[in-house]
């Protein structure tokens, strides 16, 4: 019953409530993995990374919930800009779980973060090739590409994810980034327009101006 109520409480916004009873739960089983990830996760998505790391710190890497306490740390570990143990843990993941794209997309983003695109489209691409629609590996390839003035090969990638069901408001501005970043202005500006007023779509073509100027 607590571990209903506790994600009931998790559901409802009370996040708070929801890690007293996880923890409270966890103490009487003696920290089952299950628990304990489901502890971690709720840590995680209520921004509280550094509790997130300990609650997945109590989880067997080897055992059947390993990967998905390392994905967890390795996303935890990234909020708190710790890029270093973020991929040394993304590392731990993949050996744990080669085929699972969650694993593969995470520590791609971590090679972003350190500016190793190469080695980040390598991940998306690995991603890719165990689930190809899958959306995550999808946008942050073409990110990636973008970041690495491959433009064409990002629009064609992002073009279809746009305009697909999956697409999302953080999609379609990705869409209008990388289109600003490629000197493409018009469509850039329709992109935005979407989502965000008039204003909001010309202040960004600012930000995507100066971002392209900074680029190498």
């Amino acid at each position: 019953m607590n571990l209903r109520l506790a994600r009931a409480s998790r559901a409802a916004g009370d996040v708070q409530g929801a890690v007293v009873l996880l923890r409270k739960i966890a103490e009487n089983r003696h920290k089952p993995a299950d628990i304990m990830v489901e502890l971690g996760d709720t840590l995680a998505g209520a921004g509280m990374p550094d509790d997130a790391l300990e609650a997945y710190g109590d989880v067997d890497p080897t055992g059947s919930l390993g990967a998905r306490a390392l994905l967890g740390m390795t996303r935890a570990y990234f909020a708190l800009d710790d890029f270093p143990h973020a991929l040394a843990t993304a590392d731990r993941a993949v050996a744990a779980a080669p085929k699972d794209p969650r694993v593969l997309v995470n520590r791609g983003a971590v090679l972003d973060a350190m500016r190793r695109h190469m080695d980040a489209q390598a991940a998306y691409r690995a991603a890719l090739d165990i689930a190809p629609r899958h959306v995550a590996a999808r946008n942050n390839l073409a990110l990636s590409l973008a970041f690495t003035r491959n433009y064409e090969e990002a629009l064609a990638i992002m073009v279809p994810l746009a305009r697909s069901s999956s697409a999302t408001p953080q999609i379609r501005a990705n869409l209008a980034l990388i289109y600003g970043l490629s000197g493409d202005s018009n469509r850039s500006l329709a992109a935005s327009r979407i989502d965000v007023d008039e204003a909001t779509a010309t202040a960004n073509q600012e930000f995507f101006t100066w971002v392209r100027g900074q680029q190498p």
